[in-house]
């Protein structure tokens, strides 16, 4: 077969294109690491802390996460108004490429409500996240004091 200039020309278009798609943005890539629990043995509550990270190209969102022994689960991030805490509901958290959300004491938490039983330091428990793009990854958490 005879390479002819425009042979040359339509081989590098279509590698070029193909070179293209292989290194554009890529989806969402979520981690998350770090997590663990701390009770509250008075209230029969207890509070989640984790970091997530979008590693990918693509903004995500968390839409929701259900624990198996909570009956109620909810995200929420703490804000000072005047010398108050104050706990205000998040329904779903956008995080943009590159972007790591520390859930932590005195911000983003989730809060565990009515617990069904009862949590030891030490031992692990499994938390469901829900993302809108990167669907459902489930991860370990221990529960601790700090």
């Amino acid at each position: 077969m005879k390479i002819t200039l425009r042979n040359f020309q339509i081989f590098i278009f279509l590698l070029s294109v193909l070179l293209i798609s292989a290194c554009g943005p890529t989806g969402p890539e979520i981690v998350v690491d770090d997590a663990w629990v701390r009770p509250d043995p008075l209230w029969e509550n207890a509070a989640g802390y984790f970091n997530v990270t979008n590693t990918g190209g693509e903004s995500d969102t968390l839409l929701g996460i259900s624990i198996a022994i909570s009956d109620t689960e909810r995200m929420h991030q703490t804000v000072m108004d005047g010398e108050i805490h104050k706990m205000l509901p998040v329904e779903n958290l956008e995080i943009a490429p590159g972007e790591t959300i520390a859930f932590m004491p005195l911000s983003y938490h989730v809060m565990m409500i009515d617990l069904a039983a009862g949590l030891e330091y030490g031992q692990s428990i499994s938390i469901a996240f829900e993302f809108e793009k990167s669907g459902a990854i489930e991860i370990q958490a221990e529960i601790r004091a700090e």
